[in-house]
Protein backbone atom coordinates (compact mmCIF):
# COMPACT_ATOMS: atom_id res chain seq x y z
CA UNK A 1 0.00 0.00 0.00
CA UNK A 2 1.49 3.66 -0.63
CA UNK A 3 1.13 6.37 0.68
CA UNK A 4 -0.16 8.87 -1.87
CA UNK A 5 1.72 11.98 -0.43
CA UNK A 6 4.43 10.33 -1.87
CA UNK A 7 3.41 9.35 -5.38
CA UNK A 8 1.61 10.77 -8.78
CA UNK A 9 -1.93 12.42 -8.45
CA UNK A 10 -2.28 10.56 -12.19
CA UNK A 11 -2.90 6.97 -12.55
CA UNK A 12 -4.88 4.68 -15.16
CA UNK A 13 -7.32 4.09 -13.12
CA UNK A 14 -9.03 6.29 -10.01
CA UNK A 15 -11.62 4.48 -7.51
CA UNK A 16 -14.02 6.84 -5.27
CA UNK A 17 -14.69 3.85 -2.82
CA UNK A 18 -12.39 1.03 -1.30
CA UNK A 19 -15.67 -1.47 -0.45
CA UNK A 20 -16.00 -4.96 -1.59
CA UNK A 21 -16.72 -3.08 -5.52
CA UNK A 22 -13.65 -0.31 -5.41
CA UNK A 23 -10.81 -2.97 -3.98
CA UNK A 24 -11.98 -5.79 -6.48
CA UNK A 25 -11.69 -3.31 -9.34
CA UNK A 26 -8.03 -2.30 -8.09
CA UNK A 27 -6.48 -5.49 -7.23
CA UNK A 28 -7.34 -6.88 -10.62
CA UNK A 29 -6.51 -3.57 -12.57
CA UNK A 30 -2.87 -4.13 -10.58
CA UNK A 31 -2.61 -7.20 -12.17
CA UNK A 32 -3.49 -5.85 -15.72
CA UNK A 33 -0.60 -3.74 -15.22
CA UNK A 34 -2.39 -0.50 -14.46
CA UNK A 35 -1.35 2.31 -12.16
CA UNK A 36 -4.42 2.45 -9.51
CA UNK A 37 -5.27 5.14 -7.22
CA UNK A 38 -7.46 4.21 -4.29
CA UNK A 39 -9.50 6.88 -2.52
CA UNK A 40 -11.46 5.79 1.18
CA UNK A 41 -12.50 8.07 3.62
CA UNK A 42 -12.54 5.23 6.18
CA UNK A 43 -10.84 1.61 6.39
CA UNK A 44 -10.66 -0.98 2.97
CA UNK A 45 -13.16 -3.03 2.63
CA UNK A 46 -16.37 -1.06 3.35
CA UNK A 47 -19.65 -2.00 5.16
CA UNK A 48 -19.28 -5.98 4.39
CA UNK A 49 -16.06 -6.19 6.31
CA UNK A 50 -17.13 -3.23 9.21
CA UNK A 51 -20.00 -2.59 9.78
CA UNK A 52 -21.93 -5.34 7.62
CA UNK A 53 -21.51 -9.42 6.72
CA UNK A 54 -18.35 -10.17 8.29
CA UNK A 55 -19.15 -8.65 11.91
CA UNK A 56 -22.48 -10.06 11.52
CA UNK A 57 -21.85 -13.41 11.09
CA UNK A 58 -19.31 -13.54 13.97
CA UNK A 59 -22.20 -11.96 16.01
CA UNK A 60 -24.41 -14.79 14.63
CA UNK A 61 -21.69 -17.67 15.37
CA UNK A 62 -21.09 -16.73 19.07
CA UNK A 63 -24.73 -17.04 19.42
CA UNK A 64 -24.93 -20.25 17.99
CA UNK A 65 -22.03 -21.20 20.97
CA UNK A 66 -24.26 -19.58 23.22
CA UNK A 67 -27.39 -21.63 21.84
CA UNK A 68 -24.98 -25.10 22.06
CA UNK A 69 -24.31 -24.58 25.43
CA UNK A 70 -27.82 -24.34 26.58
CA UNK A 71 -28.70 -27.35 24.80
CA UNK A 72 -25.99 -29.45 25.45
CA UNK A 73 -28.13 -31.75 27.60
CA UNK A 74 -29.70 -33.01 24.56
CA UNK A 75 -26.52 -34.15 23.08
CA UNK A 76 -25.62 -36.27 26.31
CA UNK A 77 -23.05 -32.88 27.17
CA UNK A 78 -23.56 -31.58 30.89
CA UNK A 79 -23.22 -27.82 29.65
CA UNK A 80 -24.82 -24.11 31.15
CA UNK A 81 -24.93 -20.97 29.60
CA UNK A 82 -23.88 -18.79 32.78
CA UNK A 83 -24.13 -15.51 30.70
CA UNK A 84 -23.25 -13.61 27.62
CA UNK A 85 -20.26 -11.42 28.08
CA UNK A 86 -20.74 -8.82 25.22
CA UNK A 87 -16.70 -7.80 25.54
CA UNK A 88 -15.50 -10.78 24.75
CA UNK A 89 -18.32 -11.28 22.08
CA UNK A 90 -17.20 -8.29 20.73
CA UNK A 91 -13.47 -8.73 21.21
CA UNK A 92 -13.84 -12.21 18.96
CA UNK A 93 -15.69 -10.98 16.50
CA UNK A 94 -13.52 -7.35 15.99
CA UNK A 95 -10.33 -10.11 15.91
CA UNK A 96 -11.85 -11.92 13.29
CA UNK A 97 -12.67 -8.38 10.89
CA UNK A 98 -9.11 -7.22 12.06
CA UNK A 99 -7.41 -10.29 10.99
CA UNK A 100 -9.40 -10.57 7.11
CA UNK A 101 -8.48 -6.40 7.04
CA UNK A 102 -4.89 -6.84 7.70
CA UNK A 103 -5.01 -9.71 4.89
CA UNK A 104 -6.29 -7.08 2.60
CA UNK A 105 -4.21 -4.72 3.08
CA UNK A 106 -1.74 -6.81 2.65
CA UNK A 107 -2.91 -7.54 -0.67
CA UNK A 108 -3.64 -3.89 -1.54
CA UNK A 109 0.49 -3.15 -0.54
CA UNK A 110 1.66 -6.39 -2.80
CA UNK A 111 -0.33 -4.52 -5.86
CA UNK A 112 1.63 -1.70 -5.54
CA UNK A 113 -1.86 0.19 -5.33
CA UNK A 114 -1.62 3.69 -4.07
CA UNK A 115 -4.76 4.57 -0.93
CA UNK A 116 -5.60 7.67 -0.97
CA UNK A 117 -7.06 8.77 2.63
CA UNK A 118 -9.72 11.16 2.94
CA UNK A 119 -13.41 11.97 1.23
CA UNK A 120 -13.61 12.30 -2.26
CA UNK A 121 -15.63 14.51 -4.32
CA UNK A 122 -15.55 13.65 -8.45
CA UNK A 123 -15.23 16.92 -10.02
CA UNK A 124 -15.02 16.43 -13.38
CA UNK A 125 -14.78 12.87 -15.60
CA UNK A 126 -11.54 12.47 -14.91
CA UNK A 127 -10.69 14.12 -11.34
CA UNK A 128 -11.07 13.51 -8.45
CA UNK A 129 -10.78 16.13 -5.32
CA UNK A 130 -9.60 14.69 -1.78
CA UNK A 131 -8.55 16.97 0.50
CA UNK A 132 -7.52 20.06 -1.23
CA UNK A 133 -6.00 17.65 -3.46
CA UNK A 134 -6.87 16.94 -7.41
CA UNK A 135 -6.18 13.77 -8.42
CA UNK A 136 -6.63 12.41 -12.15
CA UNK A 137 -8.05 9.05 -13.64
CA UNK A 138 -7.72 8.01 -17.18
CA UNK A 139 -10.96 6.30 -16.37
CA UNK A 140 -13.07 6.90 -12.83
CA UNK A 141 -14.48 4.35 -10.82
CA UNK A 142 -17.31 5.35 -8.32
CA UNK A 143 -18.25 2.76 -5.99
CA UNK A 144 -19.40 4.91 -2.90
CA UNK A 145 -21.44 1.98 -1.49
CA UNK A 146 -24.69 2.03 1.03
CA UNK A 147 -25.75 3.77 4.46
CA UNK A 148 -28.64 2.53 6.40
CA UNK A 149 -31.85 3.65 5.71
CA UNK A 150 -34.87 5.45 8.32
CA UNK A 151 -38.02 6.08 8.15
CA UNK A 152 -39.63 9.73 7.28
CA UNK A 153 -39.85 11.50 10.63
CA UNK A 154 -38.01 8.49 12.46
CA UNK A 155 -34.75 9.78 13.60
CA UNK A 156 -32.17 7.71 14.54
CA UNK A 157 -29.91 8.69 17.79
CA UNK A 158 -27.73 5.59 18.16
CA UNK A 159 -28.63 5.39 22.24
CA UNK A 160 -32.24 4.28 22.15
CA UNK A 161 -33.09 4.08 18.27
CA UNK A 162 -30.45 2.63 16.43
CA UNK A 163 -29.17 0.98 13.09
CA UNK A 164 -27.35 -1.88 12.43
CA UNK A 165 -23.84 -0.46 13.02
CA UNK A 166 -24.87 0.65 16.11
CA UNK A 167 -26.48 -2.76 17.51
CA UNK A 168 -22.79 -4.13 16.48
CA UNK A 169 -20.87 -2.07 19.29
CA UNK A 170 -23.41 -2.59 22.01
CA UNK A 171 -21.98 -3.40 25.15
CA UNK A 172 -24.67 -5.02 27.04
CA UNK A 173 -27.15 -7.68 25.81
CA UNK A 174 -30.62 -5.75 25.89
CA UNK A 175 -33.49 -6.92 27.51
CA UNK A 176 -35.91 -6.56 24.98
CA UNK A 177 -35.88 -4.87 21.89
CA UNK A 178 -38.46 -4.07 19.13
CA UNK A 179 -36.94 -5.06 15.26
CA UNK A 180 -38.26 -2.63 12.98
CA UNK A 181 -37.88 -4.58 9.70
CA UNK A 182 -38.19 -8.14 9.02
CA UNK A 183 -35.64 -8.48 6.01
CA UNK A 184 -32.13 -9.97 6.24
CA UNK A 185 -31.04 -7.54 8.43
CA UNK A 186 -33.53 -7.70 10.91
CA UNK A 187 -34.14 -11.36 11.34
CA UNK A 188 -30.23 -11.81 11.68
CA UNK A 189 -30.24 -9.52 15.02
CA UNK A 190 -33.52 -10.65 16.17
CA UNK A 191 -32.09 -14.26 15.94
CA UNK A 192 -28.32 -13.62 17.61
CA UNK A 193 -30.11 -10.96 20.13
CA UNK A 194 -32.97 -14.03 21.20
CA UNK A 195 -29.81 -16.38 21.40
CA UNK A 196 -27.85 -13.98 23.73
CA UNK A 197 -31.46 -13.64 26.28
CA UNK A 198 -32.93 -11.00 24.49
CA UNK A 199 -36.57 -10.73 24.03
CA UNK A 200 -37.58 -9.52 20.88
CA UNK A 201 -40.42 -8.34 18.47
CA UNK A 202 -40.17 -7.78 14.96
CA UNK A 203 -42.63 -5.31 13.18
CA UNK A 204 -42.76 -6.03 8.94
CA UNK A 205 -45.34 -4.27 6.95
CA UNK A 206 -45.39 -6.75 4.62
CA UNK A 207 -47.63 -10.09 4.78
CA UNK A 208 -43.95 -12.23 5.60
CA UNK A 209 -40.68 -11.83 7.00
CA UNK A 210 -37.73 -11.87 4.48
CA UNK A 211 -40.25 -10.90 1.84
CA UNK A 212 -37.75 -10.61 -0.44
CA UNK A 213 -37.29 -14.05 -1.09
CA UNK A 214 -39.18 -17.21 -1.82
CA UNK A 215 -42.49 -17.71 0.55
CA UNK A 216 -41.26 -21.50 1.47
CA UNK A 217 -38.22 -19.72 2.90
CA UNK A 218 -40.32 -17.26 4.85
CA UNK A 219 -42.36 -20.12 6.05
CA UNK A 220 -39.93 -21.95 7.33
CA UNK A 221 -37.85 -19.46 8.74
CA UNK A 222 -41.32 -18.14 10.37
CA UNK A 223 -41.80 -22.00 11.86
CA UNK A 224 -37.87 -21.39 13.64
CA UNK A 225 -38.87 -18.68 14.93
CA UNK A 226 -41.93 -19.37 16.69
CA UNK A 227 -40.68 -22.18 18.14
CA UNK A 228 -37.58 -20.26 19.35
CA UNK A 229 -40.58 -18.00 21.22
CA UNK A 230 -39.71 -15.03 19.00
CA UNK A 231 -42.19 -12.64 18.44
CA UNK A 232 -43.17 -11.08 14.91
CA UNK A 233 -46.16 -9.08 13.22
CA UNK A 234 -46.80 -9.09 9.63
CA UNK A 235 -48.72 -7.13 7.79
CA UNK A 236 -48.26 -4.13 10.50
CA UNK A 237 -47.03 -0.82 9.73
CA UNK A 238 -45.28 1.36 12.25
CA UNK A 239 -46.47 4.45 13.24
CA UNK A 240 -44.57 6.32 16.03
CA UNK A 241 -41.72 6.37 18.52
CA UNK A 242 -40.92 7.73 22.23
CA UNK A 243 -38.37 7.50 23.37
CA UNK A 244 -37.68 7.68 27.66
CA UNK A 245 -34.96 7.40 30.09
CA UNK A 246 -35.93 3.49 30.51
CA UNK A 247 -36.34 2.72 27.04
CA UNK A 248 -38.82 2.83 23.98
CA UNK A 249 -42.46 2.84 23.40
CA UNK A 250 -43.39 2.01 20.16
CA UNK A 251 -46.87 1.94 18.43
CA UNK A 252 -47.95 0.05 15.44
CA UNK A 253 -51.46 0.47 13.02
CA UNK A 254 -54.06 -0.06 15.52
CA UNK A 255 -53.19 1.49 18.27
CA UNK A 256 -51.09 -1.18 19.95
CA UNK A 257 -47.87 -0.25 21.75
CA UNK A 258 -44.62 -1.86 22.38
CA UNK A 259 -42.46 -1.14 24.93
CA UNK A 260 -38.39 -2.33 24.61
CA UNK A 261 -35.05 -1.04 26.09
CA UNK A 262 -34.20 -0.02 22.27
CA UNK A 263 -35.60 0.24 19.03
CA UNK A 264 -33.25 -1.30 15.41
CA UNK A 265 -34.24 0.41 12.58
CA UNK A 266 -33.55 -2.49 9.62
CA UNK A 267 -35.32 -1.03 6.73
CA UNK A 268 -32.84 -1.61 4.31
CA UNK A 269 -29.86 0.10 2.97
CA UNK A 270 -29.72 3.28 0.80
CA UNK A 271 -27.08 4.46 -2.08
CA UNK A 272 -24.83 6.54 -0.84
CA UNK A 273 -24.31 9.47 -3.83
CA UNK A 274 -25.23 12.62 -2.25
CA UNK A 275 -23.05 15.46 -1.80
CA UNK A 276 -20.13 13.57 -3.87
CA UNK A 277 -20.67 15.65 -7.22
CA UNK A 278 -22.24 12.89 -9.34
CA UNK A 279 -24.87 14.93 -10.36
CA UNK A 280 -22.68 18.39 -10.89
CA UNK A 281 -20.47 16.17 -13.38
CA UNK A 282 -23.59 14.73 -14.84
CA UNK A 283 -23.69 11.51 -14.06
CA UNK A 284 -27.87 10.20 -14.15
CA UNK A 285 -29.13 9.25 -10.85
CA UNK A 286 -32.57 7.34 -10.54
CA UNK A 287 -33.60 7.78 -7.07
CA UNK A 288 -30.40 8.08 -5.67
CA UNK A 289 -28.85 4.93 -7.39
CA UNK A 290 -26.72 5.10 -10.44
CA UNK A 291 -28.04 4.39 -14.05
CA UNK A 292 -25.37 1.96 -15.89
CA UNK A 293 -25.19 0.23 -19.59
CA UNK A 294 -24.46 -3.19 -19.99
CA UNK A 295 -20.91 -2.31 -19.39
CA UNK A 296 -21.29 -0.82 -16.19
CA UNK A 297 -20.54 2.75 -17.43
CA UNK A 298 -22.70 6.03 -16.73
CA UNK A 299 -24.09 8.42 -18.58
CA UNK A 300 -20.68 10.10 -18.64
CA UNK A 301 -18.39 8.31 -20.77
CA UNK A 302 -15.56 6.87 -19.17
CA UNK A 303 -17.06 6.98 -15.38
CA UNK A 304 -18.11 3.70 -14.03
CA UNK A 305 -20.32 2.58 -11.44
CA UNK A 306 -19.76 -0.99 -9.44
CA UNK A 307 -21.60 -2.36 -6.13
CA UNK A 308 -24.43 -0.78 -4.30
CA UNK A 309 -25.17 2.72 -5.79
CA UNK A 310 -26.18 0.63 -8.57
CA UNK A 311 -29.73 -0.66 -8.70
CA UNK A 312 -30.21 -3.93 -7.96
CA UNK A 313 -28.94 -6.47 -5.14
CA UNK A 314 -27.35 -5.04 -2.30
CA UNK A 315 -24.85 -7.96 -1.59
CA UNK A 316 -20.90 -7.35 -1.55
CA UNK A 317 -20.35 -10.54 -4.01
CA UNK A 318 -21.84 -8.86 -6.34
CA UNK A 319 -19.74 -5.55 -6.41
CA UNK A 320 -16.79 -7.69 -5.99
CA UNK A 321 -17.83 -9.30 -9.36
CA UNK A 322 -18.65 -5.88 -10.99
CA UNK A 323 -15.15 -4.35 -9.66
CA UNK A 324 -13.69 -7.43 -11.50
CA UNK A 325 -15.74 -7.20 -14.91
CA UNK A 326 -15.40 -2.92 -15.13
CA UNK A 327 -11.26 -3.45 -14.88
CA UNK A 328 -11.61 -6.04 -17.36
CA UNK A 329 -13.31 -3.92 -19.73
CA UNK A 330 -10.89 -0.68 -19.21
CA UNK A 331 -7.55 -3.52 -20.04
CA UNK A 332 -9.51 -4.23 -23.10
CA UNK A 333 -10.15 -7.76 -22.47
CA UNK A 334 -13.85 -7.76 -23.37
CA UNK A 335 -15.67 -9.30 -20.80
CA UNK A 336 -19.06 -11.20 -21.24
CA UNK A 337 -21.70 -8.54 -19.49
CA UNK A 338 -22.83 -9.47 -16.34
CA UNK A 339 -26.52 -11.29 -16.72
CA UNK A 340 -27.78 -11.17 -12.95
CA UNK A 341 -31.30 -11.84 -14.19
CA UNK A 342 -29.36 -15.52 -15.45
CA UNK A 343 -26.85 -16.02 -12.81
CA UNK A 344 -28.27 -14.87 -9.36
CA UNK A 345 -27.51 -15.67 -6.14
CA UNK A 346 -28.35 -19.25 -5.73
CA UNK A 347 -30.67 -18.80 -2.73
CA UNK A 348 -32.34 -16.53 -5.36
CA UNK A 349 -33.26 -18.69 -8.30
CA UNK A 350 -36.54 -20.12 -6.91
CA UNK A 351 -37.22 -16.34 -6.09
CA UNK A 352 -36.85 -15.47 -9.92
CA UNK A 353 -38.45 -18.39 -11.26
CA UNK A 354 -41.78 -16.98 -9.16
CA UNK A 355 -41.30 -13.09 -10.41
CA UNK A 356 -41.62 -15.06 -13.91
CA UNK A 357 -44.80 -16.41 -12.65
CA UNK A 358 -46.34 -13.88 -11.53
CA UNK A 359 -45.68 -11.92 -14.61
CA UNK A 360 -47.81 -14.38 -16.43
CA UNK A 361 -50.68 -13.30 -14.14
CA UNK A 362 -50.19 -17.02 -12.15
CA UNK A 363 -50.31 -17.11 -8.46
CA UNK A 364 -47.26 -17.79 -6.02
CA UNK A 365 -48.42 -20.76 -4.71
CA UNK A 366 -48.39 -22.34 -8.10
CA UNK A 367 -44.82 -21.91 -8.03
CA UNK A 368 -43.15 -24.94 -6.48
CA UNK A 369 -40.03 -27.20 -8.00
CA UNK A 370 -41.43 -29.85 -10.38
CA UNK A 371 -44.47 -27.96 -11.22
CA UNK A 372 -43.00 -24.90 -12.44
CA UNK A 373 -41.55 -25.28 -16.00
CA UNK A 374 -39.78 -22.53 -15.36
CA UNK A 375 -38.17 -24.18 -12.29
CA UNK A 376 -36.86 -27.21 -14.57
CA UNK A 377 -33.69 -27.87 -16.14
CA UNK A 378 -33.81 -27.63 -19.84
CA UNK A 379 -32.91 -31.82 -20.40
CA UNK A 380 -36.09 -32.73 -17.82
CA UNK A 381 -38.42 -30.22 -20.03
CA UNK A 382 -37.21 -31.46 -23.17
CA UNK A 383 -36.55 -27.98 -24.61
CA UNK A 384 -33.57 -27.00 -26.38
CA UNK A 385 -31.43 -23.66 -25.77
CA UNK A 386 -31.41 -22.09 -29.21
CA UNK A 387 -27.95 -20.72 -27.65
CA UNK A 388 -26.67 -23.97 -27.07
CA UNK A 389 -23.02 -24.26 -28.98
CA UNK A 390 -23.92 -28.37 -29.02
CA UNK A 391 -27.09 -27.91 -30.73
CA UNK A 392 -26.80 -29.22 -34.82
CA UNK A 393 -29.11 -28.95 -37.20
CA UNK A 394 -30.74 -32.76 -37.95
CA UNK A 395 -30.75 -34.45 -42.12
CA UNK A 396 -34.14 -34.56 -44.02
CA UNK A 397 -37.14 -35.60 -41.96
CA UNK A 398 -35.47 -34.91 -38.39
CA UNK A 399 -36.10 -32.33 -36.17
CA UNK A 400 -33.62 -30.52 -34.45
CA UNK A 401 -31.05 -32.53 -31.61
CA UNK A 402 -28.46 -31.56 -29.76
CA UNK A 403 -24.95 -32.62 -30.92
CA UNK A 404 -22.31 -34.01 -28.94
CA UNK A 405 -19.01 -31.91 -28.95
CA UNK A 406 -15.97 -33.63 -29.91
CA UNK A 407 -14.64 -36.39 -27.60
CA UNK A 408 -17.84 -36.13 -25.75
CA UNK A 409 -17.18 -33.05 -23.76
CA UNK A 410 -18.98 -29.73 -23.28
CA UNK A 411 -16.39 -26.67 -23.75
CA UNK A 412 -15.23 -24.87 -20.46
CA UNK A 413 -12.67 -25.39 -17.77
CA UNK A 414 -11.01 -28.61 -16.97
CA UNK A 415 -8.43 -30.02 -14.90
CA UNK A 416 -6.46 -32.38 -15.38
CA UNK A 417 -5.21 -35.47 -12.63
CA UNK A 418 -2.30 -33.22 -11.76
CA UNK A 419 -4.02 -30.03 -11.38
CA UNK A 420 -2.89 -27.86 -14.72
CA UNK A 421 -5.90 -25.89 -15.37
CA UNK A 422 -7.16 -25.37 -18.81
CA UNK A 423 -5.49 -27.57 -21.14
CA UNK A 424 -6.05 -27.03 -24.21
CA UNK A 425 -5.22 -29.46 -26.97
CA UNK A 426 -6.39 -29.39 -30.13
CA UNK A 427 -9.04 -26.93 -29.46
CA UNK A 428 -10.75 -29.19 -26.60
CA UNK A 429 -9.85 -28.07 -23.13
CA UNK A 430 -9.01 -30.16 -20.56
CA UNK A 431 -8.50 -33.15 -23.05
CA UNK A 432 -5.24 -35.11 -23.01
CA UNK A 433 -4.03 -36.74 -26.26
CA UNK A 434 -2.04 -40.11 -26.24
CA UNK A 435 1.18 -39.67 -27.66
CA UNK A 436 1.49 -40.18 -31.51
CA UNK A 437 -2.08 -39.73 -31.77
CA UNK A 438 -3.71 -37.98 -34.33
CA UNK A 439 -5.25 -34.39 -33.56
CA UNK A 440 -8.42 -34.02 -33.73
CA UNK A 441 -9.94 -31.98 -36.85
CA UNK A 442 -13.05 -30.12 -35.86
CA UNK A 443 -13.75 -30.46 -39.82
CA UNK A 444 -14.53 -34.19 -39.73
CA UNK A 445 -17.55 -33.62 -36.73
CA UNK A 446 -18.13 -35.41 -33.80
CA UNK A 447 -17.11 -39.45 -35.13
CA UNK A 448 -13.63 -40.45 -36.54
CA UNK A 449 -15.30 -40.64 -40.27
CA UNK A 450 -17.25 -38.15 -42.34
CA UNK A 451 -19.98 -36.06 -40.96
CA UNK A 452 -23.38 -37.89 -41.63
CA UNK A 453 -25.02 -36.48 -44.34
CA UNK A 454 -27.21 -33.93 -43.75
CA UNK A 455 -25.55 -32.59 -40.79
CA UNK A 456 -23.07 -29.64 -40.23
CA UNK A 457 -19.75 -30.46 -38.39
CA UNK A 458 -19.47 -29.13 -34.86
CA UNK A 459 -16.46 -27.02 -33.39
CA UNK A 460 -16.05 -25.38 -30.25
CA UNK A 461 -16.66 -21.83 -29.51
CA UNK A 462 -13.90 -20.02 -27.53
CA UNK A 463 -15.05 -18.76 -23.96
CA UNK A 464 -14.03 -15.78 -21.95
CA UNK A 465 -13.54 -16.12 -18.70
CA UNK A 466 -13.03 -13.35 -16.26
CA UNK A 467 -10.77 -14.67 -13.42
CA UNK A 468 -8.95 -12.43 -10.72
CA UNK A 469 -5.59 -13.20 -11.62
CA UNK A 470 -5.82 -14.35 -15.05
CA UNK A 471 -6.51 -12.63 -17.92
CA UNK A 472 -7.08 -14.37 -21.83
CA UNK A 473 -9.55 -16.63 -22.74
CA UNK A 474 -9.96 -20.59 -23.41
Amino acid sequence: MTNAADSTTTYDLLILGGGSGGYAAALRAAVLGMSVGLVEKDKLGGTCLHRGCIPTKALLHAAEVADSAREGEQFGVRTTLEGVDMGGVNKYKDGVVDRLFKGLQGQIKSRGITVIEGEGRLTSPTTVAVNGTTYTGKNVIIASGSYSRSLPGLEIDGNRVIASEHALTLDRVPESAVVLGGGVIGVEFASAWTSFGTKVTIIEALPRLVPAEDADCSKTLERAFRKRKINFKTGTSFESVDTHDNGVRVTVAGGEVIEAELLLVAVGRGPNTSGLGYDEVGVALDRGFVTVDEHLQTSVPGVYAVGDIVPGLQLAHRGFQQGIFVAEHIAGLNPAPIDEARHPPRHLLRARGRLRRADRGAGESEVRRGRDPELQPRRQRQEPDPEDPGLREAGPGQGRRRGRPAHGRLPGRRTDRRGAADLQLGGVPGRRRAAGARPPDPERGTRRGAPRAGRKAFALPRVSLPVLGQAGSL
